[in-house]
This record gives structure tokens, sequence and C-alpha cells, in this order.
């Protein structure tokens, strides 16, 4: 019999575990988990990555002081290297090297006043010059990419709609055409941690630009640059040409690289001192999507460019590009596209997390000096298809996806078409049709599990709500992307996403008021708002409970409505809410002063108290289907949690949930989808008294998203941990080819250093140091403070994933079933 129930990540036991202890005294960091924490308490994980600040240096230019930077490692932005007092063969070492690079002066910068060289076009020794000074970043030259494509069949639309506007940037496709390409580098710890942004520039510096085209870059933003030419003192800009950089202004003095202000001036600089037949503009850094924009600033922490910030900036710069590009995560959306529309004819950017090397910049470079005539659907299909191979190429295990959208056809062809989805949504949601427009989100890609911040595929999410007016937005945002790859890793992916709550309520007002700045249709902020205060009572009418340990230990102020408004909710019956408990739950809901409390967002003014007012009833039908869960027997005589099909049509998530009782209060290990099923259908509630281990020391654990590619299922998860003394998440992913698991890398937790969302994993070396974290929750069910768990680990480079058996002698373990609303419940304890 073919039943509705989730599925797992396999588990197999391994050696090691003991006693999960906490280490050392709380951290005062905030929670490090995503289970069963009150919400709001606590602060955020504070401090913020420490890289070393760069050496600085003399900001004077001059290939000859550039060369002896690169030989002696002694550049404005990188350490001064070396140790003092090396001897007589050191400074014998030193020597020799001055005298190359005299001598490297003499053959390439000799016979002008200029001491850079010349622009595009210069000589043959400029050229020359440069490229050994690129000789001083790792590695060497390289061929674009020659190994498969890794990405589903698919080919570029050159089609445009009749009802498109007209392009912005016109050219007669002769080839020759002068194009000026603006990089604004926010270096930020991409760069001072790993070196990703000098990696980039050395390939843009490795590709033949020709004479036609411009590459300007404004760097800036990090606290160290792993290259002997870009300084960390202040911004800087440089002309990218053919192996290496001709400084343009070095004095620039820091500024914010989040700020509108840096940016406009940066656009209006390339247009005024590099005008062209074309513009281009490609932001890089980190990505926070729609909610908190473009940017992380090392020497600015805590801020973000946001999108109407980013339109500002754009509004104030003046110029028309052919495209604007995202070299950073989670910026294709529909918002995105709203503010780069008017301003330019094509987006390129990512609706997902991106791989730390970002796009591969050698390749398509090339390629268009070739024909600076090409369309623009050609640049980007060069952009893309260079970007997915590298990554695969690279064996990254991170998903890949990029779009190029047609932003002159999406203006004549959405805006009525959103506009009817958008009213059609909210009349289902008002009209007891909330359930399946709750359904067709919780089963839609979410880019952004970990994080939530709700940012899915819009195509995606209209499929799966297959009403007339999703179907008719689903084929004008097809046709408005003019080109897609993604990685075989990835799935629903479909070129363009859109903020839309669920997992979270944090960011609805945040949301709306960007909405009302960018000029987002006021139909969709309606509409999200409606959502969210459905969803919001459903939380209400459910319990509210985002604490457990009330429940497990027979307290029943643990429930949130419990201690807030004085409601027993252990008065329930076990059939479901009755309507009069609704509406008391609804009542004292709305008519408390600390809503954030349910919502978790610190305006509430987003709440529609009348939809919630009229929907008292349907919320006492649907979310009192899995209220007050009990156990029973089954014939084994096993403890089970026997529900009906139709409440297991209403959950979407299933996660063991343990707590260790160490004497003061409890150690939470965690959330993880593992669980049994008997013949009838009903989930096992025995404990094997095992947990997750990493090399057999328990961790705790917490998993993220759960992904059917094909047949194939690919589950994701984090342990909290300190990396070197770094707050990071640990990512574990199982697929079929690892159905054990296997440590994909380690992924920076900014907190609230930054909004935005790191690009690319840290990988785990040999000899580093790993201090695992866990939350620690006090008798009442408070979360008291986070701490250490078991010993250090020393990282040897292999893993071995499993259940380690638990030594501890009081546990209490339970499930949280999270339903299609959003909504938690826990199920009676086991201990």
């Amino acid at each position: 019999m073919n039943r509705n129930r989730p599925t797992g990540r396999q588990k197999r036991t391994v050696s090691g575990g003991g006693n999960a202890r906490r280490r050392g005294s709380g951290l005062g960091t905030g929670p490090v988990g995503s289970g069963g924490r009150p919400t709001g308490s606590g602060p955020s994980f504070g401090g913020s990555p420490s890289p070393q600040r760069s050496s600085g240096g003399s900001s004077g230019g001059g290939c000859l002081w550039l060369l002896l930077g690169f030989f002696l490692g002694r550049g404005t932005g990188g350490s001064s290297g070396g140790t003092k007092g090396r001897g007589c063969l050191s400074r014998i070492i030193v020597f020799v090297l001055i005298i190359a690079a005299v001598m490297l002066f003499l053959q390439f910068c000799s016979g002008g006043d200029d001491p850079l060289p010349p622009a595009n076009g210069g000589s043959s020794g400029g050229s020359n010059e440069y490229t050994e000074l690129f000789s001083g970043f790792s590695g060497s030259p390289a061929a674009a990419p020659s190994s498969a494509l890794a990405y589903r069949a698919h080919e570029p639309d050159y089609s445009v709609s009749p009802l498109a506007r007209e392009k912005k940037t016109r050219f007669a496709g002769t080839g020759e055409e002068t194009f000026t390409i603006m990089v604004y580098m926010c270096g930020s710890d991409l760069e001072s941690r790993s070196g990703l942004a000098s990696n980039d520039l050395q390939e843009m510096a490795r590709a033949d630009l020709g004479n036609n085209i411009n590459l300007i870059v404004e760097t800036g933003g990090a606290k160290q640059w792993k290259n002997s030419i870009v300084s960390s003192q202040g911004n800087q800009r440089y002309q990218v040409v053919n192996g290496g950089l001709r400084a343009l202004d070095r004095n620039m003095g820091r500024k914010s690289m989040v700020e509108p202000a840096t940016l406009a001036d940066f656009v209006r600089f390339c247009k005024d001192e590099f005008p062209a037949d074309r513009y281009a503009l490609i932001l890089w850094d980190h990505g926070g999507g729609s909610i908190s924009g473009f940017g992380l600033d090392e020497h600015y922490p805590r801020d973000s460019m946001t999108l109407d910030e980013i339109d500002q900036a754009l509004r104030l710069a003046g110029c028309d590009f052919d495209f604007i590009g995202f070299d950073a995560c989670l910026m294709g959306s529909l918002e995105t596209a709203l503010v780069a529309e008017k301003y330019a004819d094509y987006l390129i950017a990512s609706e997902a997390v991106e791989p730390g090397i970002g796009w591969y910049y050698t390749s398509w470079l090339t390629e268009l000096a070739n024909n600076t005539g090409v369309s623009t659907v050609e640049i980007g299909k060069n952009i893309i298809d260079s970007y997915v191979s590298k990554v695969q190429q690279e064996g990254l295990s991170t998903p890949a996806t990029l779009s190029l959208i047609d932003l002159a056809e999406l203006a004549g062809t959405l805006p009525d078409t959103f506009t009817r989805f958008s009213e059609g949504t909210s009349e289902l949601i008002a009209t007891d049709n909330y359930n399946h427009v709750a359904d067709a989100r919780s089963r839609s890609k979410d880019f952004s599990t970990q994080q939530k911040i709700n940012q899915i595929d819009l195509i995606h999410f209209a499929d799966n709500l297959a009403t007339d007016e999703a179907r008719e937005l689903a084929k004008v945002l097809r046709s408005s992307i003019k080109y897609n790859r993604n990685s075989t890793n990835v799935t629903h992916a479909n070129g363009i996403s859109i903020y839309f709550p669920y997992t979270t309520l944090a960011h609805v007002s945040t949301a709306i008021n960007t909405y009302e700045k960018i000029g987002m249709d006021e139909s969709y902020s309606e509409c999200i708002r409606n959502f969210a205060s459905m969803s919001a009572g459903g939380a209400v009418a459910a319990g509210g409970s985002s604490n457990p340990l009330g429940n497990l230990t027979g307290d029943s102020s643990g429930s949130l409505f419990g201690s807030l408004f004085g409601v027993d909710m252990g008065s329930g019956s076990s059939t479901g809410s009755s309507s009069s408990l609704v509406t008391d739950l609804i009542g004292a809901f709305l008519g408390s002063g600390n809503r954030q409390i349910v919502t978790r967002d610190p305006d509430n003014s987003w709440i529609n108290e009348e939809l919630l007012e009229n929907n008292v009833e349907y919320f006492a039908e649907y979310s009192g289907g899995l209220y007050n869960l009990q156990l029973s027997k089954n014939k084994a005589g096993q403890r089970v949690l026997a529900l009906s099909e139709d409440q297991w049509e209403l959950v979407r998530m299933l996660e063991l949930n343990v707590f260790i009782d160490d004497g003061e209060g409890y150690i939470d290990l965690g959330l993880d989808n593992v669980f049994d099923w008997d013949d009838d259908g009903n989930l096992i509630m025995e404990y094997d008294e095992s947990w997750l281990s990493l090399n057999g020391q328990i961790v705790s654990y917490y998993f993220i998203s759960q992904e059917i590619l094909d047949d194939e299922v690919i589950i994701t998860g984090y342990v909290p941990a300190s990396l070197n003394g770094q707050r990071v998440n640990i990512i574990l992913r199982f697929d079929d080819a690892n159905p054990y698991g296997y440590v994909a890398g380690a992924q920076v937790d900014y907190q609230d250093l930054s909004p935005t969302v790191m690009k690319g994993l840290i990988d785990i070396v040999e000899g580093d140091r790993i201090d695992f974290l866990c939350d620690f929750y006090s008798y009442d069910g408070e979360y008291s403070d986070s701490f250490y768990l078991g010993e250090r680990m020393i990282a040897s480079g292999d893993w071995i994933i499993g259940n380690a058996p638990l030594n501890n002698s009081q546990f209490l373990m339970t499930y949280r079933i999270t339903d299609i609303y959003g909504a938690h419940y826990w199920t009676p304890t086991v201990d």
C-alpha cells in the first residue's frame, strides 16, 4: 500500500560516542540551532571573522614599485611576509631580486613619462609587463574549461515579444563596437580569507581583451587583499589590460562599498572616462536576495546595499546598460529584475547560493573581445556556460544555476499578468483555500532554506499553484528568460525567484517596505501580507509553541500562549482545537502588544486583523489537524504515533529532536530526519539512544532540506561549530553516491555581522581546529546559552559520519512535525 510519508536519511551505527557534555562556560553568542528554542530569545552571535589587516604600504604608483611589491611580497595589500634577521644569504637573494626588478623596469617602463602602460592597444612591452605582474598570483594561466558541460539541454531564445519595450542600448553589430564593462568588486571576507577576488582579477587579466573593451574595476570592502597590488587601506580603481592591472586611482580613501553614493560615483566615472557604444555593470560579492540585497564590506559590517539603495545608486549614476550582472548569491529575483529594468536591457544573476569561485571570466571576455557587436543573449550564454562548466570542472558540490532575463520583454509582458496572479492568489487565501496556497508554497523550490530568507523559484511556485493566473504568469516568465543553465545536482531552478514568506515571518515588514520603495505591484504586497497573516493565525491556533520542553516535561508553561496569555493549552480535545479556544487564542494574539513572539518581526503593522477574525472556523478545522498528539502501542508492543491519512497529508517535515539532561538543564542535540515505520504506516516512537557523530564524536546536527532530483534524494544538514575560532556551520550532504553522508565544507555563519549569504564553502583541511557547539535550555524550557560540545577536534582530512551510541542515562526524545502551514508540533516524549 502506497502511503504519503516523509522520507529520511539512511542511518548507520559507528563506534565512538559516549556522554554528550557541555564544555567550559556559556559563550553568550545566541542560539546556534534551528530547533526548539523560544523565538526571539538570546542575542545574535557576536563577533566577526578576524582576518589579518593588510600591512598597507605606500600608495604611490609606478611600475617599478609594483614590480618590487610582487618580487619582495611588500605590496600595498598583502602581508609583509618573511621574518627578520634572515642573514647574509637572504640579503643576497633580495639584492638579486632588486636587480632583476630594475632590469624589468628598464625593459618595460622606459621611453615615456607615464609610469603606467597605456590603455587598450598599448605596446607589447606593456602587455608583457603586466603578464609578469600577475605571475604573483597562485596558479598558472589556463584555457577555458574543456570538460563536458554539466547541465540539462536548453537552447537560448533569441525571440522577442512584440509587447517588449524598446531596448535602451542600440548598436549596429559590426563587431567593432566599444564596450565598457564595470566591475564593482567588494572583496569582503571572500578575498581576505580565500583570495577569491584576486583569483577573478587574475581570470580577467588572462583574457585577450583586444582594443575595444574597457574593463574597469573598483576594489574595496576587504580587510586584506591576497595580491600585492590592491590595497586594503582604501578604495581603488584599475583598468584590466592584457596580463595585469593599470592603476587609475589608488588614493580614493576608504568608502563603504554598500553605500549607494560609492556605486553611483564609480558608474559615473566609468561612463565619463571610458565612453562606449555599450555598457555593462557587474556587482561582485555576497548577496542576500530580495530582503537584504548586495554586499558585505568588512570595514562597515552589519550593512548591505538593499534593492532600493541599488535603485537609488543607478538612478544617480545616469547610465543605461546593456546588461547588469550579479556575481553574488541569490540575486536572480523578480525584485532585482524590477530594479534593474529601469536601467538595463538584461539581467544576469543566480537564484541560488553561488559556489565560491563564482563566474569564470577568462573565456567569455575573450570571446566578447573577438566580436563586441555580438548580441547580449550570446554574451549571457557564454557567461552562463563557462560558469556552470567551471563549477563542474572543479568538482564543487554547491549547485550552480545562472540565468539571463530580458528586462525589456519583462517590462512589456509582466505587469498585468503579475497583477492578476497576485490578486487571484490573495482571493484563494481569503476564501478558505489558504491550504492550497500553503501546500503549493511548501513544495516549491526554496533557495535559502538554511538562512530562511524565503526566496523561492517563482515558476515552480506558479506550476504548483496551477491556477489559470499562475499558468499565465509562468508562461510570461519562461518567455522572458532567454537562457538558463543548472548543474546536474539542482532541480526546479527555472531562472527567476521571488520572496514569499513561509518558514519565518521575520522579514515581512522589510519586504513590504522595500516593495513600496522600488515600485513593486501593490497587489503582490497585499498577497504576501494576507498569506503571512494567515500563517501567523495558524501558528496561534496550533498553540504557537516554538519550545517543546514545556510539553515534554509536562509543564504547560512551556506553551508560548500558556505563558503569555494564561491559556491552558493542555485543555484541548484530542480531536482538535475547539472553535471557542481558537477564538480565545486569536483574540489574545490580536490584543497583545507582543505579537513579535509569533511573527519574529518587530514591525507587525502588516497583520490583517480582519482576515484572522473572519477565519476562526477555518483555523479550528484545519490547524487542529495535528493538535494534541497521542502515542499508542502497535501489535508488536512498540510505542507509535498513529495518524490518519488526512493528517499525514498535512505533514511536510518530520524531525527527531533529542535533549540530554545533564543535571542542570537540557542539551539540545538538534533535529535529524531519521525515522522508522511499522507495517501499518505508523511512526515508531522507540529510541535506540544514538545520535549523529563525526569521527565518533557526538555533535549537534540540524536538518536543512531534502530535494528529489529525478529519482535521487539529496539531504542537507549542518553541524554548528567554531572553525579556527570562526563561527561556521559544517555542511553535511547525503545522496545516492554517499548514502551515509560526506562533509561538503563549512559555511561562515555571519549572524548579525551581515544580512547577506556567504558565497561557496570553506574547505576543512588537516590541522584545522574544530569546536562543536550546542544550545542549552533550563528546566523551565527557556534558552539559557550556547556551549562547546565535547572535546576539541583537530581535523585529519578524513571523515566518518554515522550514529554513535549515547551513554547519557537521562534524555528526552520527541519528533517535531511541521505542517503545510509552517506550524510546528511535538509528539509526546519518550525517555
